[in-house]
C-alpha cells in the first residue's frame, strides 16, 4: 500500500473517530445542563469538550503502533490477491533499487478514502478563504472607525484608562473585541445615548472579556472549527462557548449589584438588540447565540444567574468526558492491510523484490560452512557500516522487531517481515529498528540500520529468506547477486559447490 492510501485511510479513521466524540460531548453537556443550568455559562466546559474533539482526531491521525479500536479491523485484501501458489525458486527478480509500484487501485475502502482526503483538503481551503473574508470584513470595519485616543471623554470609561486600543464607529454594531493577540475595542457611537451607568457596565463587560482572555481561546476555537469543518459538533460546541462567555461576563459584571441595576443591563441588552435589528434584521446584542432566546438571558440577568455547579455535577461531567473520549478512540474501525503469509499473488512473478541495501557488497552466501557457522550459512551477509539504512525487500508486513530474536541473541536487533507466497525476510545484526509489529511496509522502505549487534566479527547485514519456516537461498529472489560478491564470497560457495 503507497504512503498516500495510509495517510488517507488514518485521515478517515480520525474523522469518523472525531466526529463521536464531538456528538458525544455535546449530547453530554446538552444533557447534563437539563440537570445542572449553570453548566450553560461554564466556559471549561465548553473548551475542554472541543479539546477533547480535537484531541481525538490528532490521536487517531497520528502513527499508531498499537490498534486503538476494540472492534475487528477491516482487512483490506489487494485486489490482485488470489488462491495460494507454491514457492518457485526460479521466480528470482534481478537486483533493483528502484521503489516498487502497485498497479491496483487497491480495495473499495482506500478509494473511499482517498475521496475523503481531497475532500476534507477542499473543505479545509474553503473554511479558511471564509475565515479570511470574515477578517476582511472586521479590518474594514475598523478601517472605518475613529480611534478615541482621549478615553476621558467616553462617559462609559469613567476613571478606567484599559491598555488596549479604543474604537469608535457610527455603524449600529455590538460592542466587541476584534483581535487574538493584541485585541482592539470597537464601540457603536450610539452607546453615548445609553445612561451612564449602562455604558460603563457594557464597557466592563468587554473589559472582563479582555482579562479572560476570551478572544484568544475564540480564535483557538475557530482554527479547530476550521480544521475539523466536516464536524457539526465543532460548530455547535464554539456556538455554546460564544454563549458561555457572555452569560458568565453578565455574571461577572452583575455580581453584587442591586435589582434595579441588573433591570438598566437588561434594558441596554433590549435596546442595542432593536438597533441591530433594524440596521442588519434579526441578531443578539454582545455576542448572543440563536438557539437561546433574548428573553431567557435577560432572565437570567435579572435572576443573578444560574446556581452553581456542585461537586457532584463536576465529577459526572469529567467522567462523563473521560467515557466520551474512550469510546472515540476504540469505538471506530480498524483497517489492516492484509498480506497473509500463504496468500500470494496468482502470479508469483510480479512479486517485486529489490536488494535490501542501496550499495551491495556480498561477504558470505547462503550455505557456505565456517568455523561459526558450522551447520552452514542460513542467509546471505553483506558488508555494511554501522548505520547504512536497511531497505524492505518486498511488499509486506512487519511480524518481527526486537532485540533478541527467537532464534538467539547472536542475531542482536532483528526484524523479520511477512511478504506474499508464504515468504518471508530477515534482518539481522541491526544497530537500530525503525519499524514495529503490524506495520505494513513497502519494498524499499527503510526500516533499519546496519550494524554490528549479536555475535559478530564486524558491522555487516545478515539477510535471510524463509518460506514455511524453513530458510531458502536468498538468490531464489534475489538474481545476479555474483556481480556484487567479493572474491573470498565467490570462492567459498565454489568450495561449497565442489563438496
Amino acid at each position: 500500500m503507497m504512503p498516500f492510501d495510509l495517510m488517507a485511510l488514518q485521515l478517515a479513521q480520525a474523522s469518523l473517530g472525531c466526529v463521536i466524540a464531538g456528538c458525544g460531548a455535546w449530547g453530554l453537556l446538552t444533557l447534563a445542563s437539563r440537570r445542572w443550568p449553570a453548566l450553560a455559562s461554564s466556559r471549561p466546559a465548553w473548551l475542554l469538550a472541543q479539546l477533547l474533539t480535537v484531541a481525538a482526531f490528532l490521536i487517531l491521525l497520528a502513527p499508531q503502533r498499537v490498534p486503538l479500536s476494540v472492534l475487528p479491523a477491516i482487512e483490506l485484501v489487494p485486489a490482485q490477491q488470489a488462491a495460494a501458489a507454491p514457492f518457485e525458486p526460479q521466480a528470482a527478480a534481478p537486483i533493483d533499487t528502484a521503489p516498487a509500484t502497485d498497479d491496483s487501485s487497491g480495495p473499495w475502502q482506500v478509494r473511499a478514502a482517498q475521496a475523503w482526503l481531497a475532500l476534507y483538503l477542499a473543505g479545509v481551503c474553503i473554511a479558511t478563504a471564509r475565515l479570511l473574508l470574515a477578517q476582511r470584513s472586521l479590518g474594514r470595519l475598523v478601517r472605518g472607525a475613529s480611534s478615541l485616543a482621549d478615553l476621558s471623554g467616553h462617559d462609559g470609561f469613567g476613571d478606567l484608562r484599559p491598555d488596549l486600543a479604543v474604537f469608535e464607529t457610527s455603524l449600529p454594531v455590538s460592542p466587541m473585541l476584534i483581535g487574538a493577540w493584541c485585541p482592539i475595542l470597537l464601540l457603536p457611537r450610539h452607546l453615548r445615548d445609553f445612561d451612564v451607568l449602562q455604558q460603563r457596565m457594557i464597557i466592563a463587560h468587554e473589559l472582563t472579556h479582555l482579562r479572560r482572555h476570551d478572544p484568544l481561546w475564540m480564535a483557538a476555537s475557530i482554527a479547530s472549527q476550521t480544521l475539523l469543518w466536516f464536524n457539526p459538533a465543532m460548530r455547535k460546541l464554539g456556538e455554546r462557548l460564544t454563549w458561555a462567555q457572555e452569560l458568565s461576563c453578565d455574571r461577572h459584571v452583575l455580581d453584587g449589584r442591586p435589582p434595579r441595576q441588573r433591570q438598566a443591563y437588561a434594558a441596554a441588552l433590549v435596546s442595542q438588540l432593536k438597533l441591530q435589528q433594524r440596521a442588519f434584521g434579526p441578531a443578539l446584542a454582545f455576542g448572543g447565540f440563536s438557539a437561546i432566546s433574548l428573553t431567557a438571558r435577560v432572565l437570567l440577568i435579572r435572576q443573578g444567574g444560574a446556581r452553581g455547579l456542585d461537586a457532584l455535577g463536576r465529577c459526572a461531567v469529567a467522567a462523563g468526558f473521560a467515557g466520551v473520549f474512550a469510546a472515540s478512540l476504540v469505538l471506530q474501525p480498524a483497517f489492516a492491510w492484509r498480506i497473509p503469509d500463504a496468500a500470494p499473488l496468482a502470479d508469483p512473478v510480479r512479486v517485486e523484490w529489490r536488494a535490501p541495501l542501496e550499495h551491495l557488497r556480498v561477504s558470505s552466501f547462503f550455505g557456505v560452512v565456517s568455523p561459526l557457522v558450522p551447520a552452514g550459512h542460513h542467509g546471505i551477509d553483506f558488508s555494511a557500516r554501522t548505520g547504512t539504512p536497511v531497505m524492505a525487500s518486498a511488499d509486506g508486513r512487519v511480524v518481527g522487531s526486537t532485540d533478541l530474536d527467537a532464534g538467539g541473541a547472536k542475531y542482536g536487533k532483528t526484524i523479520e517481515i511477512a511478504h506474499a507466497n508464504g515468504l518471508r525476510s530477515f534482518y539481522a545484526h541491526l544497530d537500530r529498528r525503525l519499524v514495529a509489529v503490524g506495520d505494513i511496509v513497502r519494498a524499499g522502505q527503510q526500516i533499519g540500520m546496519s550494524g554490528a549487534t549479536g555475535k559478530v566479527t564486524g558491522p555487516h547485514l545478515h539477510f535471510e529468506v524463509r518460506h514455511e519456516g524453513q530458510s531458502v537461498n536468498p538468490e531464489s529472489v534475489l538474481a545476479g547477486l555474483d556481480a556484487y560478491a567479493t572474491r573470498g564470497a565467490l570462492r567459498a560457495r565454489a568450495a561449497l559447490a565442489a563438496h
